[in-house]
């Protein structure tokens, strides 16, 4: 069901005209019979036609006041008030005693009585007093007061009871939704903390001298996701890492925080093989104790130094380089995961590459494939979309843009890095590492401050 139906609802599935409706339809259902059957008859035309009045004015109300809820919310009592008048004028005019309509109070009864205060007891026993005592006002000398007195009695006590059971409840629901509510709200507290502090997370924009240009951008499916990019300086160069935890939502969330907190311990390392075999190892449980539950994530973790590119895939396999000359080279290995559940003593390796000048590395989380079918020919269109303009920056722009206008239900991330033309010609000219060229000469080093997840970073 979707949220405006929910909403809609909500509105109207217990508002006063709705709630009035059936009283309407059975009062004019008995006015029908009582014209039509000779055995029920109408003894008093007038009140039942005044009956059938009051039920109208009844009706109309309740449309006002649902429309105008909650303005005239304290006027709302009118309604059944107005109910066991019309229901004792309808006994009166079809027999008093004798009128087989005399059940129709349980409907006003109710309604006042699933109100939560318990005056609400006393006002359903006191409308039904109106409706059996009615027609002594009109002709006392024409009904059996004893009788009357008698059926008053019963009638007050049985509907009383039942007031107070339909009371007693709806206290006990109200109590229950509002425990719901609150648990509720907490648990919303606490996702969009969880959120905030995942956001909090997020890489930083490089310093002017990097030499690189990074951009990135996280588009959870829920409050929080399960997926998590990092970028950051090293001594020799820059580390970026993209990881996917199974699953979606907070225990997501705490996995992938857990695995970025390793690989940043291990920034002084530069082999980034050690560093992913360490956040498998954190990941580690012992085997024999309870509560524990398998789980994995995948992961590409890099590290640069000039044109140097080191590079672990553990059971990621989503990396491309798309070259200035425009030839892709995919980054992919048949090593596992990391995680829960898998063995602690796997061992992984990294492979080396290099990254040319204007050359762009895009890292995508398996959330992408789903915009483009869900199959790994999607990468293609990972190649295409780069093509058309390398910038990091433009990169994350058209992946954000497309998953916007895409369902998907996974979580969408992206992470994007050009080596810059001219710290590399500065390296060819010097010998040393294009990322110790002069801020002045790096042209494309992105400079904007970071944003929440789910905006682009650059």
């Amino acid at each position: 069901m979707t949220r405006t139906t929910l909403t809609w609802s909500e509105r109207w599935s217990l508002t006063p005209l709705v709630k009035q409706a059936p009283f309407a339809v059975l009062v004019a259902l008995a006015a029908a019979l009582s014209l039509t059957v000779p055995e029920l008859g109408v003894r008093e035309g007038a009140g039942l036609f005044v009956a059938i009045v009051l039920t109208i004015v009844a009706t109309a109300w309740s449309a006002v006041v649902t429309v105008r809820w909650p303005s005239v919310a304290v006027l709302v009592g009118l309604v059944p008030a107005l109910d066991f008048l019309a229901l004792g004028l309808l006994r009166w005019a079809t027999g008093t005693s004798t009128s087989v309509f005399t059940a129709l109070v349980v409907l006003p009864v109710v309604w006042i009585a699933a109100q939560e205060p318990r005056r609400n007891v006393v006002l359903a026993a006191a409308g039904t007093a109106v409706t059996i005592l009615t027609p002594f006002v009109f002709d006392i000398s024409e009904v059996a007061a004893t009788t009357e007195l008698v059926r008053l009695g019963v009638v007050i006590v049985s509907y009383g009871t039942l007031a107070l059971v339909v009371n007693q409840l709806t206290r006990l629901h109200l109590k229950q939704l509002r425990r719901s509510r609150d648990r509720e709200a907490q648990q919303r507290t606490e996702i969009e903390r969880a959120a905030q502090v995942q956001r909090s997370l997020l890489p930083q924009p490089l310093a002017d001298a990097t030499g690189f240009t990074v951009a990135g951008t996280c588009l959870p499916a829920r409050t929080v996701g399960g997926d998590f990019l990092d970028w950051y300086e090293t001594d020799g160069g820059l580390a970026l890492t993209l990881g996917d935890v199974m699953g979606k939502g907070v225990g997501a969330g705490l996995l992938a925080a857990a695995v970025r907190a390793v690989l940043r311990s291990c920034r002084t390392d530069a082999d980034p093989a050690a560093a992913v075999t360490r956040a498998s190892q954190g990941l580690a449980v012992d085997p024999t104790s309870s509560g524990t539950s398998s789980g994995f994530t995948t992961l590409f973790h890099a590290r640069l130094d000039g044109d140097r590119l080191r590079w672990v895939d553990a059971g990621h396999g989503l990396t491309v380089i798309v070259r200035r000359d425009g030839t892709a080279e995919h980054l992919a290995s048949s090593q596992l995961p990391i995680g829960l559940g898998l063995d602690p003593d796997e061992q992984w390796f990294a492979a080396e590459t290099h990254l040319g000048p204007e050359d762009t590395l895009v890292c995508i989380s398996d959330g992408v494939l789903d915009l483009f079918g869900g199959d790994l020919e999607a990468l293609d269109h990972v190649v295409e979309i780069t093509r058309q303009d390398m910038r990091p920056e433009a990169v994350v722009e058209r992946f954000t843009a497309l998953s916007g206008s895409v369902e998907h239900g996974d979580d969408v991330t992206v992470v994007a890095l050009r080596r810059a033309a001219v710290a590399a010609e500065r390296q060819d000219r010097t010998g040393g590492p294009g990322h110790q060229v002069a801020p002045v000469a790096i042209a494309e080093t992105g400079r904007a401050a970071p944003s929440a997840c789910g905006s682009p970073i650059t």
